[in-house]
């Protein structure tokens, strides 16, 4: 059943119509692909069972030496090296293979070795197509013919299992060995023979979709399978995310199922409370018990730790307790029901925290400088005996203490010096005070304090041992400093019945304490309160009248002893106030200085005393008071005299600036710098009240002046009184020695005239040479006079 002269033929033409489909699936294992790794699976899925391709490869060279042996032909026997040589080849392929890692291995390679075993599995098909061709066309034997069908039948099938990933490839495996098969079949003239070839065409069909169903079954499965690796991947990184994020965070975590054992903890968790994960059973009695026979918590806490557990297992709401180990630790502990049930367990170690709260409470109460109760903290306290005095407690004093001379301190020796002075004064207070006496400091350099005593002299006693105690010298580094205190004193309930009111009245007493001198202790009456009121009521007038420039200039004359005539007028400033009258200097100047308004009154003592005094005879000059303060700013008062000179075109000589010697106590070289940069304006000086306060004969001769004005004290009995004829008789022989001018104030009587002038007294002012008058007064008289 052969045709030997048209097969041939046929079998060549059967071949080259497989060209396109060969050179497809060539083209395929050689095209780009976009997933690398998707590709890489698909190759080693073609290298992925060695024993069933070496069993393929036996079987495709055992079919022609059977048809060999069968027939005797040597066509078969060359058909049968042929196979021996291709299967040599590929077996050479799989072992190189499998000896390699193929991990990250690139494209071209992954491509080299899909176009190598593509061709040799192609080379075997075609082997085993030829074989089947020629065993159909070139022999009669029925066993041969069996052998063929058999294991043409049973080879193509294993294709479409083991190279699915190609499935183009495994449609030219199946032709390459299927077709001439066919063709063979078809051009037999048997028609039994016919209806097998058409049947294996159906075959290779069927197969060819199998492969193809395959196919996309597997491409699934390695998509799958890469899906499954990165959302493993993925998971793994959120698992180190997680547990990195759990045992990095401050606090302890850690979860218990609804049977409390424990699910999961993290570091944090086993060091705040001492346990060791692997010999700790991981339950919540056990941890509880281990707290406690490690004595790390009380038995009472440990039994309070698992109650606020319980609430939040069973009731499902949260809970929270607050443990303070053995050791000093303060350990916040919060459970919060979980949803999936059993609880949450979250723990702070919150010493840190309670301590700065500690701290922060402390400065909210008590002053840094000198740990003394603050103002806030007093205000309690003092809240407390009231409420106490309510329930039948003892009576109380409150002192209100502010130190003389500290701003001195401040300003001269910086306030580092200042601040040790405070402490030490807050250390003198402390072992003064009684033992259930509270002092406080205020603000600044004022101090307070409880003291509990009802009684006058009991409580002036106490007042007199604080001032006692501050007017000895402080030591404070290498300077020495000395200072004195006033205080203010009010009585509860005497004076007060609210703490607010009490504190107020003691502050009154303070303020007439102060003005009553340094170093003064006064007790609170009503009277004060009503002084306080008038003052308050003065300080509005005042801003009111220095805002509508209501202040004027009246001018006392100063006479020259020996030619009789007035050569200076001292300008004194005067308060026409609306309703009270004229106000006395004695009385407005002190609160002008107190509330700030002193440079401004200044200021316009100057200016209008230069423009009054421009309008006299040039013979005559004019004195203006400066007060203490002005010097504090002098900056301003230069521009002050300066402008008051430009404006009148006063000659600088004219004008004299008296100053009181208590201005070199404070400050004397800042003093002295500005006192010379006015003299050299042309400006004199002239000391007034000498006598008075801090008076002193060798003080003279240091100080850049060119008069010295004796106080009225001196002169008013000079007549009588040999202490005050022998220092004015002082004053006069030092100044003349220093060439300075001495002015005697206060001259009334024709009798003290007569006595300054023999002492040798260059001028006098008083009332026996006339009285304050407004400066067109002065005007006038120079007017008739010439």
């Amino acid at each position: 059943m052969h045709s030997a002269n048209s097969e041939p033929a046929r079998f060549t033409v059967g071949l080259f119509s497989l060209r396109g489909y060969l050179h497809s699936a060539y083209r395929e294992a050689g095209v780009s692909v976009k997933d690398l790794a998707s590709y890489r699976n698909l190759v080693a899925f073609l290298f992925a069972s060695p024993a069933s391709l070496i069993l393929g490869l036996v079987c495709s060279c055992l079919l022609p030496y059977l048809c060999w042996q069968a027939s005797g032909d040597n066509l078969f026997e060359l058909l049968f090296f042929v196979s021996l040589l291709i299967g040599a080849l590929r077996l050479c392929t799989l072992v190189r293979y499998h000896s390699r890692d193929h991990t990250g291995e690139d494209e071209a390679t992954t491509r080299c070795w899909d176009r190598e075993f593509v061709l040799g599995a192609t080379a075997m098909s075609a082997a085993l197509g030829a074989t089947g061709y020629f065993a159909i066309a070139e022999t009669a034997s029925a066993s041969v013919h069996l052998t063929i069908v058999a294991y043409n039948v049973a080879l193509a099938s294993a294709y479409v299992a083991r190279n699915a990933a190609r499935p183009k490839f495994v449609l030219v495996q199946i032709l390459t060995i299927m077709a001439p098969f066919c063709l063979a079949l078809m051009g037999s003239g048997d028609r039994y023979y016919n209806y097998v070839g058409l049947s294996g065409i159906l075959f290779i069909a069927g197969n060819g979709v199998v492969a193809w169903s395959v196919h996309r079954n597997l491409v699934a499965l390695i998509e799958a399978k890469k899906t499954a690796d990165r959302l493993s991947s993925q998971l793994h990184l959120q698992n180190l995310t997680l547990d990195a994020a759990i045992n990095t965070m401050p606090h302890g975590l850690a979860m218990f199922d609804e049977n409390l054992d424990l699910a999961v903890a993290n570091e944090q968790h086993y060091s705040l409370f001492s346990l060791r994960e692997p010999s700790i059973q991981k339950t919540f009695a056990a941890t509880e018990r281990h707290l406690v026979k490690s004595r790390l918590i009380s038995r009472a806490d440990a039994l309070s730790l698992f109650h606020a557990c319980q609430v939040s297992l069973k009731e499902r709401r949260p809970s929270n307790i607050e443990l303070v180990t053995y050791s000093g630790m303060n350990l916040v502990v919060s459970f919060t029901p979980a949803l999936e049930g059993g609880v949450l367990m979250l723990t702070e170690n919150a010493t840190e925290r309670r301590t700065v709260e500690a701290k922060i409470e402390r400065l909210a109460r008590f002053d840094i400088l000198t740990g003394l109760p603050n103002r806030h903290e007093f205000g309690l306290r003092l809240s407390r005996a009231f409420d106490a005095l309510a329930g039948g407690g003892p009576a109380f004093a409150v002192f209100y203490v502010d130190l003389d001379g500290f701003k001195r301190v401040n300003d001269t020796l910086g306030h580092e010096i200042g601040d040790e002075l405070l402490v030490e004064v807050s250390k003198r207070l402390h072992r003064k005070k009684e033992t259930e006496a509270i002092i406080s400091r205020l603000a600044g350099d004022e101090f307070a304090a409880i003291h509990l005593v009802s009684h006058p002299d009991a409580t002036l006693s106490i007042a007199q041992e604080i001032t006692s105690a501050l007017k000895e010298p402080f030591s404070l580094g290498n300077n020495t400093v000395r200072i004195s205190a006033s205080i203010g004193i009010a009585f509860a309930p005497l004076h007060a019945t609210t703490p607010e009111a009490v504190l107020r009245h003691a502050d009154i007493a303070l303020y007439r304490a102060k003005a009553s001198g340094r170093g003064s202790t006064v007790i609170y009456d009503e009277s004060m309160a009503a002084e306080l009121n008038e003052r308050v009521s003065l300080e509005a007038d005042l801003a009111a009248a220095a805002a509508e420039s209501a202040f004027e200039l009246h001018y006392q004359p100063i006479y020259d002893l020996a030619t009789g005539k007035a050569v200076s007028y001292e300008a004194l400033m005067r308060w026409r106030h609306p309703t009270r009258g004229y106000v006395s200097p004695s009385t407005f100047i002190p609160i002008a200085e107190q509330t700030g308004r002193i440079e401004q009154l200044g200021c316009f003592a100057i200016r209008q005393a230069c423009a009054d005094a421009a309008s006299w005879r040039d013979d005559t000059s004019v004195c203006v008071n400066v007060s203490v303060l002005q010097f504090r700013n002098p900056g301003v008062l230069m521009q002050c005299v300066e402008s008051a000179l430009a404006s009148t075109g006063l000659d600088p000589r004219r004008l004299t600036l008296e100053i009181t010697e208590s201005l070199f106590i404070d400050e004397f070289e800042s003093t002295l710098g500005t006192i010379e940069r006015l003299k050299a304006l042309g400006i004199k000086f002239s000391l007034d009240d000498f006598g008075t306060g801090y008076s002193s004969l060798s003080n003279l001769s240091r100080l850049p002046l060119s008069i010295v004005k004796i106080d009225q004290s001196l002169s008013r009995d000079i007549t009588f009184n040999t202490t005050s004829y022998a220092v004015v008789e002082a004053v006069c022989s030092l100044a003349k020695r220093i060439d300075m001018i001495v002015v005697v104030e206060g001259i009334e009587t024709q009798a003290q005239k007569l006595a300054i002038q023999s002492l040798g007294a260059d001028r006098g002012q008083g009332w026996l040479f006339g009285k304050p008058e407004p400066a067109r007064h002065i005007s006038e008289q120079q007017r008739r006079a010439a």
